[in-house]
């Protein structure tokens, strides 16, 4: 056979200098480092909570919804409707959610699902409402009409 030349061997790559992943030598400028060579499970930790939080802090941080015929009856409302809402997951299903804002600046979220629809028809977003605890009647005031008593009336 004919004899080719032979290229010279090259000599290794240096290795990857990656510092924040532990790689490469201990040298002074890596000694500032934060984190150093445990950056990737401090990283792993940090997923974890992050992954944590999403699924128990929604939880912690949901409003209480008063749904119940008796809850609502001993509620008192004095302020504003913020948000009218309905929520039909089936025809026999249906959820009609009033936000009202107190004068206080405190939220009630109310689901009227065993409620008679017509309440829900019959006010508006920025109505003011005033209801007294035990009671379901509840006084409306509108802009373009006299004041008026609607009571909130329960299917059983």
């Amino acid at each position: 056979m004919s004899e080719l030349p032979v290229p010279p061997r090259r000599a290794p790559r240096k290795k990857l200098k990656m510092p924040l992943f532990g790689g490469g030598s201990g040298s002074s400028a890596h000694k500032d480092d934060v984190f150093g060579k445990n950056f990737g499970s401090i990283l792993i930790a940090m997923t974890g909570i992050a992954f944590a939080a999403q699924i128990f802090l929604p939880n912690l941080w949901a409003q209480k919804v008063y749904n119940d015929a008796d809850e609502i009856k001993e509620m008192s409302w004095k302020g504003s409707i913020r948000k009218k809402y309905t929520d039909a997951k089936s025809k026999s299903n249906i959820h009609y959610y009033l936000l009202i804002k107190g004068e206080k600046g405190g939220k009630q979220l109310v689901d009227l699902v065993d409620a008679d629809p017509v309440f829900f028809d019959q006010v508006a977003v920025p109505q003011r409402v005033e209801k007294a605890a035990n009671s379901l009647n509840v006084r409306v005031q509108r802009f373009s009409k006299p004041d008026t008593t609607l009571t909130i009336k329960f299917l059983e």
